[in-house]
């Protein structure tokens, strides 16, 4: 196994929710034990790849019809984002940059994001800023959870950290000048805008290197502990793996964006000193 790790929102949630599982799936690589899900999980996850293909589309500056897109549902998504569209009023000298990823180190590793869509430019007073958008065709979450997510410490740190790899020169971004915007296709006039500040910044880097030492710590003892909450396993398929088959299986949460494939993803390592 080599020692450094490209790291995703996903591996963290895993790694925190249960060690063995991260372990089993993401260093010994097994395959992932599982049913087929339903014909409508099916469908579900794959309406919402689709949307965010199309909106890739939209951004990349392709002509979009409506009468050309067959499925029924995602045609009211689209009417629902035409109408009421999150990425308005903001500079004209704004760069569009659609299905973008982003690594930065972290510690002995690799962090990576990859933005549904990434805003940057230089505001009024020509400080530098970044705006990224995040399409979500589930449930709608309130601000207050989705401040505490993974995802949103993730995507807010890489730029504060990176983010200077997209001017042609090194610019310094303050992490007050990042905005992240979850749009919800459920509740389309009520997109969720959360900021970023300097103190939030510390406090959010410093638990990313305290988990990057926790993983190196795990990886040196080769010591990948079951987690305690039992609820995790579930949602988990590798029960069978670690003898929890009696806790039953649950639906786990679905989510439209699954892990890219990291060689097939533009990367963006910034500028080291």
């Amino acid at each position: 196994m080599e020692n450094r790790l490209t790291l995703s929102q996903y591996k963290l949630t895993s790694f925190l929710a249960c060690q063995r599982r991260f372990q089993l799936r993401y260093l010994r690589r097994l395959p992932w034990p599982t049913s087929p899900l339903p014909e409508r999980t099916e469908q579900v996850l794959q309406q919402g790849q689709d949307f965010h293909q199309l909106l890739e589309r939209h951004f990349l500056g392709l002509a979009i019809s409506q009468q050309t897109i067959e499925d029924g549902r995602i045609q009211q998504w689209w009417h629902a984002f035409k109408t009421h569209n999150p990425v308005q009023h903001l500079p004209p000298n704004a760069r569009f940059l659609p299905e973008t990823g982003l690594t930065v180190p972290l510690g002995n590793h690799l962090l990576y994001g990859r933005f549904d869509l990434l805003l940057i430019g230089e505001d009024a007073d020509s400080r530098p800023f970044a705006h990224v958008f995040d399409w979500k065709t589930g449930r709608p979450i309130a601000a207050d959870a989705l401040k505490i997510r993974w995802q949103t410490r993730l995507y807010l740190a890489l730029l504060a950290e990176g983010g200077s790899a997209f001017w042609p020169q090194t610019v310094p971004l303050a992490p007050e000048q990042i905005r992240l915007t979850y749009w919800f296709v459920q509740e389309p006039d009520a997109p969720v805008t959360l900021g970023y500040s300097a103190a939030e910044h510390t406090a959010n880097w410093a638990e990313l290197q305290q988990f990057a030492r926790q993983l190196d710590e795990a990886v040196a003892k080769d010591s990948w502990p079951l987690t305690d909450d039992w609820s995790q396993c579930r949602e988990c398929a590798y029960q069978i793996y670690c003898g929890r088959q009696g806790v039953g299986t649950a639906v786990p949460e679905l989510d439209e964006a699954e892990e890219p494939n990291l060689p097939n993803e533009q990367l963006l390592t910034p500028e080291l000193p």
